[in-house]
């Protein structure tokens, strides 16, 4: 996390554009009315993580500009760093200077912004007969449909060069000692097995996750239902642990890289392209990313595999996506509605998919063709023990940004696999405790 002080400054600026926003916009004539329905000259704010809009693109941009000339409304956009929009939207939230429109992950994790209080029905716009069918589920909340989503579902595994593998003879490794072999390998002839982005708390979250469905399966019972109804901990639950400690193993024998915690998701790029790394956890389009910024590497033909931590061999999408949210007590609803209209339209949506490649190959909306990996067909063949949803997305008030700083805590000595756990459980029990009251 960044400094109080830092903070607090991002903070108040956000919190000033808010209240800028919800003044209103004169409409050319000096009404600044926010009665009635089709508002010209009204500005939308508009609240986002970093690395949710104009993804590798400015097509979030285009689009917002596109809406401003065929209707006279503004889009304001107003952007916090990753590690910090969690807070700035919950102060948001709870100081009153809720945003028009803000984005969220959906499912469970959803729940922690308080639906029933600022999520606005969706349910009765035309774009929700179009939605996939997973878009549907894990966009309702209670039976209603509260998010606007035109993002994708996948999962997290290992991308790798198979090129470099079979150089070295290597084989996709299925559980820790196999992964040893690989990795000694590998270093033995000057690559570096994984390139980890640690300095980004959030993928060491997506790191960990990873686990939930061996869990699960190994669980007698339905284990995220007793962990959504605070019946068992995740400190009781044996292959959480064990992969947090084969974690730790893997970091100590370098086999995330020599500076693991300080690298970042965006540098990620021109380093798996340098032909310096094997390997590197990410979703099952980033391949195409990588492979349009650097068409020599010929990433669009790298396959993955499951993290073989703790004998982990599943397939792990995600039970939620990124989805924008319409305050519900909004005075300008309709114009937010409008916009999701505007959005939802094909050409616009075509466009938006077409400078999105990572969310190209299960998109939301049923009227998008799908465009699979390589990497994403290989990750679910080389799933051996079948499939299920990961932790992250599936857990009630589940916090990337503590798990992630749980784990460097770990991976630095300062705490043990157990404490990360247990951390994560009092963390969620203050939340259990305050819907209780």
């Amino acid at each position: 996390m960044k400094a109080n002080k830092a903070f607090c400054a991002v903070l108040s600026i956000l919190t000033a554009a808010g209240i800028l926003s919800s003044c209103g916009t004169s409409n050319g004539d000096g009404d600044t009315s926010q009665g009635g329905n089709n508002k010209k000259g009204v500005t939308l704010s508009y609240a986002a993580s970093r690395t949710w809009v104009n993804r590798n693109s400015t097509v979030d941009d285009e689009l917002n500009q596109k809406f401003t000339d065929e209707t006279g409304n503004q889009i304001d956009f107003q952007i916090s760093p990753d590690d910090q929009y969690a807070n700035v939207l919950q102060t948001k939230l709870s100081t009153g200077e809720v945003p028009d429109i803000f984005m969220t992950g959906s499912g469970v994790g959803a729940q922690i912004y308080k639906p029933d209080k600022y999520f606005a029905d969706l349910s009765d716009q035309e774009w929700v007969n179009r939605y996939a069918d997973y878009a549907k589920k894990i966009t309702q909340i209670d039976g209603k449909t509260v998010g606007f989503m035109t993002w994708c579902v996948d999962g997290y595994a290992i991308l790798y060069n198979p090129e470099t593998y079979a150089k070295y003879n290597l084989s996709v490794p299925t559980n820790y000692a196999e992964f040893e072999q690989v990795c000694k390998t590998l270093m033995d002839n000057g690559i570096t097995p994984v390139y980890e982005t640690g300095k980004e708390l959030w993928h060491w979250a997506a790191f960990f996750g990873q686990v939930g469905p061996l869990a699960c399966k190994n669980y007698d019972g339905d284990l995220y239902a007793d962990l959504n109804s605070n019946k068992v901990k995740f400190a009781d639950i044996p292959e959480l642990e064990e992969y947090l400690a084969d974690m730790k193993k893997a970091y100590d024998a370098g086999y995330l890289g020599e500076n693991s915690l300080s690298n970042t998701w965006d540098s990620a790029y021109e380093a798996m392209a340098s032909g310096k790394y094997a390997g590197i956890l990410v979703y099952e389009s980033w391949q195409t990313e990588l492979a349009e910024k650097y068409p020599d590497c010929g990433a669009e033909n790298w396959e993955m595999y499951p993290v073989p931590f703790a004998g982990n061999n599943m397939y792990s999408p995600s039970a939620s996506a990124i989805m924008r949210v319409a305050y519900k007590d909004s005075e300008r609803l309709d114009v937010v509605k409008e916009f999701f209209d505007f959005l939802a339209e094909p050409e616009n949506l075509q466009l938006y998919y077409d400078n999105n490649p990572a969310l190209q190959p299960n998109p939301s909306f049923s009227d998008i063709a799908a465009r699979p990996t390589k990497g994403g067909e290989t990750f679910v063949a080389n799933a051996a023990g079948g499939a299920g949803e990961d932790i992250n997305s599936s857990i009630l008030y589940w916090n990337d940004q503590l798990a992630g700083s749980g784990i460097q805590e770990m991976l630095m000595g300062t705490k043990t696999p157990i404490e990360v756990l247990q951390a994560l459980d009092a963390d969620r029990q203050k939340m259990f405790d305050a819907t209780e009251e």
